[in-house]
């Protein structure tokens, strides 16, 4: 029960977050509907300017209240992320009411906070609002530093302070600790109830102090007769929301002052190692004449860049307030819909490094990709959310993340509850075939579900790799018959680079390096490399001359498939619904890098597994040729692919034509990659990476590639709003799990396949 207390308050502000951050609102209509697109926005041209926000109250739970120091509300439900990289409910501390504030009622003798101080302190102070229970003493520690114990009265709530800290604290990232002690033996009432947190330089006020919690800086003013839903705040307080900038974005807010008197506030641009940037001052006057100030704020000097918005109330007469009513983030930018397409095909290549393939590879003996490049768009920051190539091509076909549709591992299957796009389109009086030449999308593994024709091809079968995809052309070809005008999907996880490698071992003597006599061979390439897995650390892996003769028996392996995909590429051309098809090509996990083992079924987090090609031409041939570098990964294909079908459905991703357009989410992006409780999450440049419920490690790929510098302490803007993405995602995909996770049940013929493909 105290787990569902603390969950159901905090899985709405999860969920709240991630809405703003990734789908931005669209102003209405005067009707109050959607804009809607104009003729030419149907066929991808010329799309009409609607204005875009994100409203910071709402993302208020994931922003930072500061007064005279850092204050952390234990009360709110948003305080979860800061207990030690944790993103699960608990049940140690819960969520409760007292004399209409919320408090954290504590339940374990010991619970700890993540501090991020982003600016060095010479002499540090904590103090705290708390209801003494069962405990008699509680006792606080600041990282490695004991700031001394206090008695505890029963029965009264009170502000406490413990002793100064007199040493210097530089800026970084501080755990703080809190012990109770003397608890009756047997007992099982709270040891406390505590309001807040409060960490900053000593304060002489504290009898008075009176923290603003999120619950009271929020309030609906209302100035000369025009009422708003405001931030209010009492000097010296700010708001922090950390966010990534995207162009074209503006800050707006109307401001004033509550109460008789006057103020002064500030809007201050914050970034790691920079000093802060004041973007807007203002005077405002309260009393009777007191009126709205529009203030409006160009942002475009920080564009693409992770920093900290802050509001800031610098001064107050007392009993007086500071007001920004409804401050949002704002765009005026074009509505961009993905066209309609008659004819969806999704190509998933399994096992595929976008170094092996146009525009990013070569491109000798792919003359299908070359041209899919020439008229498709690239999306080169493209990645998957997962190592596990089964969770991923589930992503692609329900949009949904791994940990929502519940298939996160090799060994469990996708439950009946996750509703595919081809179950969609069925329903919907489509035509729906997929063909998987992949073991891990096999029956067994439940993707046999909501298709008009699956046909499945086994790697045991001495059947070329091309067959599956040659087979899918024959589909669709007896699909486009007589000019049918209907929706159809066809889905195709094809072999790709992954071994068995379809070449002859006439062909594989041909093939560098030159007297080649390692363990890699076409036909058994996958149970070699699973038995190299296996051994013990420090035994024998692939050498050079391996990867070589890795990398040639999949380019030329690739090179065949090529031959197949344009036949079927010809199939659209000779039906004449080339141009109205979407086409996507896209890899699902890719084999990974030296020193490692190639085609781990469930790979480590590294980028060189997660970073795959993605290819999309769209209907109408908008964004031939062009390559794009706004953050994608596996949902957004799902929901472009529900779009263009016009198809309804709830699919979480993000629409990868308007994303082709330019169109970036207003308060950010982070892309969330996960397996179990390890995650790693790109938010731009930076790199979190870590395990749940230990401290992660940052990094900045741009500056550090090879990602051998931790800087999470060093960079607190940027490593914290990665983790805030990464808490966010997790709490709010448990919230919308489909399903418990569904074993796999393994039949012969699949244990088969899947020794030769070499997963077991």
């Amino acid at each position: 029960m105290r787990a569902t207390v603390l969950w159901r308050p905090l899985a709405p502000f999860a969920l709240a977050l991630l809405a703003s951050a990734c789908d931005p609102k669209v102003e209405r209509a005067p009707d109050g509907g959607p804009p809607e697109p104009s003729a030419s926005t149907a066929q991808g041209t010329a799309p009409a300017p609607a204005r875009e926000k994100v409203d910071l109250l709402e993302r208020l739970p994931g922003c930072e209240v500061r007064h005279r120091g850092f204050l952390l509300d234990l009360g709110a439900a948003a305080a979860q992320a800061r207990r030690g990289f944790r993103a699960e409910p608990t049940d140690d501390v819960v969520d409760a009411e007292r004399e209409g504030s919320t408090v954290a009622r504590v339940m374990v003798p010991r619970i700890s906070y993540e501090i991020p101080l982003d600016e060095a302190q010479e002499e540090t102070e904590l103090s705290l609002r708390l209801r003494p229970g069962a405990a008699r003493s509680v006792t606080a520690s600041l990282g490695d530093r004991r700031l001394g114990t206090l008695r505890l009265a029963a029965g009264e709530t009170r502000t406490v302070a413990f002793p100064v800290l007199k040493a210097a604290l530089a800026a970084g990232r501080y755990t703080l600790g809190l012990s109770f002690s003397g608890r009756p033996r047997g007992s099982t009432e709270p040891l406390a109830e505590i309001d807040w947190v409060r960490l900053g330089p000593p304060d002489e006020s504290l009898a008075s102090y009176s923290a603003p919690t999120l619950r009271d800086v929020i309030t609906d003013a209302v100035l000369d007769g025009a009422p708003r839903r405001a931030l209010t705040l009492r000097a010296p307080a700010s708001v922090r929301c950390r966010v990534v900038v995207s162009p074209g974005t503006k800050l707006e807010s109307d401001v004033g002052f509550w109460g008789d008197g006057r103020g002064a506030l500030d809007v201050r641009v914050l970034s790691d190692g920079d000093a802060p940037t004041v973007l807007a001052e203002r005077k405002v006057t309260g009393g009777p004449g007191a009126t709205w100030t529009s203030l409006s704020i160009d942002l475009r000097d920080h564009a693409l860049q992770t920093v900290s918005i802050e509001l800031r109330a610098v001064e107050t007469t007392k009993g007086g307030r500071v007001l920004f009513g409804d401050p949002v983030l704002t765009r005026t930018a074009e509505v961009s819909a993905v066209p309609e397409a008659s004819t969806v095909v999704l190509f998933v290549s399994a096992g595929t490094d976008r170094k092996s393939v146009p525009p990013w590879g070569p491109s000798a003996g792919m003359s299908t990709l070359s041209e899919l490049a020439r008229v498709g768009a690239a999306f080169s920051n493209y990645r998957v959310p997962t190592t596990v190539p089964a969770a991923v091509v589930a992503s692609l076909i329900t949009g949904e993340p791994p940990h929502v549709h519940a298939l996160e591992d090799p060994a469990a299957r996708l439950p009946k509850a996750a509703r595919t796009l081809g179950e969609l389109l069925k329903e919907a009086s489509g035509r729906t075939g997929m063909f998987t030449a992949v073991p891990a999308t096999f029956s067994a593994f439940g993707f046999d579900a909501g298709w008009d024709r699956f046909v499945q091809v086994s790697p045991v079968q001495d059947i070329d790799a091309t067959q599956p995809i040659l087979a899918a052309a024959r589909w669709l070809d007896d699909e486009l018959r007589d000019g049918d005008t209907g929706r159809r999907l066809l889905v195709i996880h094809a072999r790709g680079a992954h071994p068995p490698w379809d070449v002859s071992r006439e062909e594989a003597a041909l093939l560098p390096p030159e007297e080649y006599s390692g363990p890699l061979e076409p036909r058994r390439g996958g149970v070699a490399l699973a038995r190299l897995r296996t051994q013990r650390r420090g035994q024998k892996k692939l050498g050079d001359d391996d990867w070589a003769r890795l990398r040639a028996l999949t380019h030329a392996s690739l090179v065949k498939q090529d031959v197949a995909l344009g036949q079927l590429v010809a199939v659209l051309k000779k039906k004449g619904t080339w141009d109205s098809t979407l086409f996507v090509f896209v890899g699902d996990v890719a084999p990974g890098e030296p020193p490692g083992t190639p085609f781990d079924p469930a790979g480590e987090l590294d980028e060189e597994r997660l970073q795959v090609p993605l290819l999309v031409k769209f209907p109408g041939g908008k964004f031939a040729g062009k390559e794009l570098q706004t953050p994608a990964t596996a949902v957004d294909v799902g929901a472009t692919i529900l779009r263009a079908l016009k198809l309804q459905g709830g699919a979480a991703g993000n629409d990868l034509f308007a994303a082709a357009d330019g169109v970036e989410p207003l308060a950010g992006r982070g892309l969330v990659a996960a397996l179990g409780d390890r995650y790693a999450t790109r938010l731009g440049p930076w790199l979190l990476r870590g395990t749940l419920t230990k401290v992660p490690t940052l990094c900045q790929l741009d500056v550090d590639p090879a990602c051998v510098n931790d800087v999470f302490a060093q960079k607190p803007i940027a490593g914290w709003a990665a983790w805030q993405w990464t808490f966010d995602a997790f709490m709010a995909n448990a919230v919308r799990r489909v399903a418990p996770r569904e074993p796999a049940s393994i039949d012969p013929d699949t244990g088969a396949a899947l020794t030769v493909w070499g997963d077991i």
